[in-house]
């Protein structure tokens, strides 16, 4: 075989190294696959009064939509007494998602060691107070709904529609 019908033989194998030598290296990112949504917490934060009659009033300070997710946290009494909040979530329907138990932001618990070196607890009733609600946003979530524990039962006192 002469040299000219060695080159027309090995052509295709030439041309076909040639390809797979300029392919490109990266990666096919299909743009119609489903992207996992990051997990959300929620931050509200309010303000709390006691009015002159005793009615509680509250007023949304903030509230921000962050990514992350809440820690395992240990549980604490189940025991509600009155004047303890009651943080509802619900659906753009108003069906209740869940509930959280806050207890009354206007009690301050205060430790502290007498002059005889024990430890000793002063509850302060305040006027008004900042308090702050973490939740896991679930997707569905459109409404937090606060409502104070009184003798008469549960008393509404903001629901606030998440952005």
């Amino acid at each position: 075989m002469n040299s000219h019908n060695i080159l027309k033989s090995i052509r295709p194998f030439l041309l076909f190294i040639l390809i797979i030598g300029c392919a490109s290296k990266q990666l096919v990112i299909d743009h119609n696959s489903d992207i996992e949504e990051q997990p959300k917490l929620l931050f509200l934060n309010y303000m709390i009064n006691k009015m002159d009659n005793g009615e509680k009033n509250i007023k949304l300070i903030n509230q921000i939509i962050t990514d992350g997710t809440l820690k395992k946290m240990t549980k604490t009494s189940d025991e509600k007494s009155l004047g303890d909040l009651e943080c509802a979530t619900y659906d753009k329907d108003l069906n209740q998602i869940g509930i959280h138990s806050i207890k009354n932001p206007l009690k301050k618990i205060m430790e502290y060691i007498n002059d005889l070196g024990n430890f000793e607890k002063k509850v302060f009733d305040l006027d008004s107070a900042q308090f702050s609600i973490r939740l896991q946003l679930q997707y569905d979530v459109k409404y937090i709904k606060i409502s104070e524990l009184t003798t008469k039962g549960q008393k509404e006192l903001i629901t606030t529609e998440l952005e």
